[in-house]
């Protein structure tokens, strides 16, 4: 389609035409308005040294992460030559913002009906590296738009582009140029040839992705973009770009290794700090004291490092202390050095069966016990005043036919009895649940809610199976405890949480009992156990429950100690479809568990009401001598199983 074409269909749009004449005209007032303001300062340098949950400090750090800063004047004329071609063409004309460049997006939005990445100038970038987070939020943007027009205002071009160059991230543990250039190549910026200069500025697009070390086939192809941007913008001639092209490379790369690997861990203390000190505190020389437990947080990455086999499935790992909140260790990936983002603290994934857990919890409250009881086989579920059906199916299509138990279901992760529970409630009540529990998640009021289609964020998964393990009470994770200045003055203390009791005691011990059966094998029936393959490493006693969708592996599981939430998958939302791929959640969750509890772990004590009963684990009937198998759990004194449990 012709450009005029597009811009006059773009015009006559007024759904899009009108906001994007606002949004263009509001950019101007604001410009106005901040050009009045000082300029920000540049050259801010604060050192952080971070404690651990014992006082002792493990890593200090000066932000913004100027390793090795160089001059303009000695950085190849390669790199400055090839980030304009590639990343910013309008660099030296705009004042800010590539204004043509959203025009354009817009319009390829407009005409194509895709999402496209839009244009993000140099100078944004260098104001994101300086003074903000790298959150995925409307207030993000916000804030960078304001300290881009700042920038441009009271810095010249030359200034930008040497600050942009000394703070952008290269992988692998490096910011800035000169880092990168001695890590890659073992040379200084200013001796980088065309071939070496064209490698790096392809990295920053994406650090993982793009890496030479990990990925040089993909870092070749984005080698070859920016030679073709840089020719195009006749930087280069075509001998130049031919030579460049043919050169062969010589990666030097090494990647440090540290048993307790904090850089997850700290990109969430920095989250919460900047939530917690005002701006201005942050440009002081700090003294953070946080929750971190190196021990723990070396039996993370050992059980990432020895589980984890195919190098392209990712993870997220949290380790809570129920009672207090503190996050004792956390990994938001397998690898920092390749990846910088945080799955842990950012990520939404599918859940599964991770929500039955929740749904049979408000049924306790409806007056169910564990031996309440359905028949499992093949089931329609009409709704919507019996306009659409649903026809869920057990894992392999295993049904026993027969009347199954809460507790029997909730150990083999039965499908269809969750959704006759879900729809027996009425489905209001498992979001409604999920909500007491601290998930913002919007869950829908359909019968496959139950089954958890619906996509959670990660850490609040591990919040929510905390207050289970915190005997019904509230939690709310943390990172940071204390927070001083370089001289000694205390400018944050954190207060221990107010822990309200959200759920019943009684049930809530009554559940945890429940939720020791994935790991008790004489509740195998139709189904196995959810936790059989790794019932021979466990030496503790444990509650827990997996998740699995198609795409996603997760595994959450507690003492009164710790709890601990394990997801694994890939990022772009492929297919699990080896078994042992859909096993490395369970795998480092329990050689977490058994290598971070003591001998003498405790495990939850009986309230005076909650009384012990032998039953029959699968039909929920009151055990008798004829049983093939027998299972002790708890009820209520008001609320105790019979012979007729359906």
């Amino acid at each position: 389609m012709e450009l005029r074409l597009i811009i006059a269909k773009f015009v006559r749009n007024k759904k899009v035409f009108i906001p994007t004449t606002f949004i263009l005209f509001f950019g101007l007032a604001t410009f106005t308005t901040l050009k009045q303001l000082p300029a920000p300062d540049i050259n801010v340098n604060s050192t952080i040294t971070f404690y651990d949950i014992e006082g002792t400090p493990f890593l200090k750090q000066t932000y913004p992460k100027r390793q090795k800063w160089v001059k303009l004047d000695d950085i190849s004329p390669h790199v400055t030559n090839g980030f304009i071609a590639t990343e910013d063409r309008h660099f030296n004309n705009h004042l800010g913002f590539d204004l043509l460049g959203i025009f354009r997006s817009l319009l390829t939005n407009f005409s194509s009906g895709q999402r496209v990445q839009g244009a993000s100038t140099i100078t944004q970038q260098y104001a994101k590296n300086l003074f903000l987070s790298f959150e995925k939020t409307w207030s993000r943007k916000m804030k960078e738009a304001f300290y881009t027009i700042r920038l441009e205002h009271s810095y010249d071009k030359e200034t930008i582009l040497e600050g942009y160059l000394n703070t952008i991230n290269f992988g692998h543990g490096n910011y800035g140029i000169e880092d990168a250039a001695h890590f890659y190549f073992n040379k200084s910026a200013s001796k980088l040839t065309l071939a070496e200069a064209a490698i790096l500025v392809g990295i920053p697009k994406g650090p993982s992705h793009y890496s030479p070390i990990n990925h040089y086939e993909r870092a070749i192809y984005r080698q070859n973009t920016v030679l073709n941007a840089m020719l195009r913008d006749e930087y280069i001639t075509q001998e130049e770009y031919d030579q460049a092209l043919n050169s062969q490379l010589s990666i030097i790369g090494e990647t440090p290794k540290i048993d307790f690997d904090p850089s997850y861990f700290i990109d969430g203390v920095l989250t919460e700090l900047h939530s917690l000190l005002a701006d201005s505190k942050l440009t002081q020389n700090l003294h953070v004291y946080t929750t971190f437990n190196r021990e723990i947080q070396t039996h993370i990455n050992d059980a990432i490092e020895r589980n984890i086999v195919d190098d392209e499935v990712q993870t997220a790992v949290i380790v809570l202390e129920p009672e207090t909140g503190y996050v004792l260790g956390l990994s938001g990936g397998t690898d920092f050095q390749t990846s910088q983002y945080n799955r842990a603290l950012n990520s939404e994934r599918q859940v599964g069966s991770l929500l039955k857990p929740i749904l049979y919890f408000a049924a306790l409250e409806f007056g169910f016990n564990p031996s309440t009881s359905f028949i499992s086989q093949p089931t329609s579920f009409v709704f919507n005043n019996g306009s659409d059906s649903y026809n869920p199916r057990n894992f392999s299509s295993q049904y026993p036919y027969d009347q199954v138990s809460m507790a029997n279901a909730l150990a083999v992760s039965d499908n269809i009895y969750a959704v006759k529970t879900h729809t027996f409630l009425g489905m209001s009540v498992l979001p409604n649940m999920a909500n007491r529990l601290g998930i913002t998640a919007q869950i829908p009021e359909i019968p496959s809610a139950a089954l958890g289609v619906t996509s959670i964020s990660i850490m609040e998964m591990a919040e929510a199976y905390a207050v289970f393990a915190n005997k019904g009470r509230t939690v709310d994770h943390r990172f940071i405890t204390q927070v001083k200045t370089e001289k000694g003055a205390i400018i944050y203390e954190g207060i221990p949480n107010e822990n309200k009791q959200i759920l019943d005691p009684n049930k809530t011990f009554i559940f945890n009992e429940m939720m020791t059966g994935m790991f008790n094998m004489r509740h195998n029936n139709h189904l196995a156990v959810t936790g059989l393959s790794i019932i021979p490493n466990l030496t503790h006693a444990y509650a827990g429950k997996t998740g699995t969708t198609q795409t996603d592996s997760w595994m959450i599981g507690y003492t009164p100690e710790l709890a601990t939430t394990v997801w694994t998958g890939y990022d772009e939302g492929r297919l699990l479809n080896d078994v042992e791929t859909l096993r490395y959640a369970k795998n480092i969750w329990a050689h977490i568990m058994e290598a971070s509890l003591n001998q003498d772990a405790s495990w939850f004590e009986a309230p005076k009401n909650v009384i012990p009963v032998s039953i029959d684990p699968f039909s929920g009937s009151l055990a008798t001598k004829n049983c093939k198998k027998k299972i002790t759990l708890y009820y209520e004194e008001s609320n105790l199983p019979n012979n007729n449990n359906s």
